[in-house]
């Protein structure tokens, strides 16, 4: 295989041209961000019914939480709030997280919260990343539109985090540098994955129809990035 630009020498997993950088077939074949999602689609019509139920209850309870920090029913002011809100967001988030570790060989639910501490500090980590851009952002509209466009790069960054914590046993911090390393050649891809998918979550009349989608959505990508050894690569196109 040859680069269509400069008739370079390609391999069959190269995304793009090691000489003059171009983007090859493979990464516009198999990184289709409107096939991923139509993939997606497919595959979340056969999840099992369980995946919806459980997604349900713990989708309700985090919205539970959200009226009652929205509201001050339980403190009456502003930053205990946050802070309940927060807790409460970072300890609930990974249990629906846990579910997608359903999704390739459909496990049981109860075998999967093996994975619980690490799915915690994941959240946790996201959670200060989240409040440090409020603190280092705050009171200055185009600092808000930063902290926003931020907001989003972590998550883009962080996408395929939960399907690597459930296939590899190496420590968070090196899980986060594989994501990195994979990020790097479809940044801008996951980048829109993640505007597209945080719609569809906020769009959704069924919450845990769309979590389904989400998850699956997440696996079609490590999978498609573990296949082109994305995370085993450490040069730059």
């Amino acid at each position: 295989m040859f680069c269509k630009e400069c008739k370079n020498k390609l391999v069959s997993i190269d995304l793009y041209c090691s000489h003059c950088g171009n983007p090859t077939v493979a990464l516009k074949q198999h990184f289709n961000i409107k096939n991923v999602l139509t993939q997606a689609s497919k595959s979340a019509q056969t999840q099992k019914e369980s995946f919806y139920f459980f997604n349900l209850s713990i989708a309700l309870l985090i919205l539970f939480v959200v009226y009652l920090a929205h509201f001050q029913i339980i403190f009456q002011t502003v930053f205990y709030n946050y802070i309940f809100l927060n807790i409460s967001v970072v300890l609930l988030s990974p249990f629906l997280l846990l579910s997608f570790a359903t999704i390739p060989e459909q496990k049981n639910l109860p075998d999967t919260f093996q994975f619980y501490p690490k799915l915690l500090l994941f959240t946790t980590s996201v959670a200060l990343y989240f409040a440090t851009l409020k603190i280092i952002c705050q009171g200055d509209p185009i600092l808000n539109l930063v902290r926003f466009i931020l907001v989003l790069w972590g998550l883009a960054i962080a996408f395929p985090i939960p399907f690597l914590i459930f296939n590899h046993s190496k420590h968070k911090g090196r899980l986060i540098f594989k994501a990195y390393l994979a990020g790097k050649y479809l940044r801008w891809q996951q980048f829109a994955l993640c505007v597209i998918l945080g719609f569809c979550s906020l769009v959704s009349i069924w919450l845990p129809s769309s979590l389904v989608f989400i998850g699956n959505t997440m696996y079609i990508w490590y999978k498609k990035q573990n296949e082109f050894e994305l995370y085993q690569k450490n040069k730059d196109y």
